[in-house]
């Protein structure tokens, strides 16, 4: 007599098919964390400019950042002197902006280092056209 149904062998299968579906789901997870990094580093440097600009063109004495409620929301911390925001993840500093005084801008550092996995390092480079997954880029951003 013949059985029908499934056998363990084809519930292997599945549960493979399932746990690689997972990996690449979780995989294209992390690398929409590194863009959204990437790209809030970015706005948001233009973001603080415009800020430090607002103030100087204010007539302050002390030029510094203000609050953006748009970047804490985002994970940015505002440093206790008002002069760089940082931004963490699972204790490591992925990217950092501040003001320099003597050129007059708005500095920002992405480390694609800090990224836990190999892939989210090379993804941060590649989207930075970086040169490796140790890449650290540094731009600037007038007020």
């Amino acid at each position: 007599m013949q059985r029908y149904g499934y056998t363990r062998a084809s519930l292997a299968i599945a549960l493979l098919v399932a746990a690689g579906l997972g990996y690449i789901a979780y995989l294209q997870y992390r690398l929409a964390q590194v863009d959204s990094v990437i790209a809030t580093t970015i706005s948001g440097a233009h973001k603080a400019a415009k800020s430090a600009t607002k103030l100087k063109s204010e007539g302050s004495e002390v030029i510094e950042l203000s609050k953006v409620a748009e970047m804490e929301k985002k994970g940015w911390k505002l440093s206790d002197n008002n002069q760089s925001y940082e931004y963490k993840e699972d204790g490591q500093v992925h990217a950092t902006m501040s003001l320099d005084h003597v050129t007059g801008k708005v500095v920002y550092k992405i480390d694609c280092g800090s990224f836990k996995t190999d892939e989210a390092q090379q993804e941060c480079s590649d989207v930075l056209d970086g040169t490796g997954k140790n890449y650290v880029a540094t731009d600037e951003v007038p007020w």
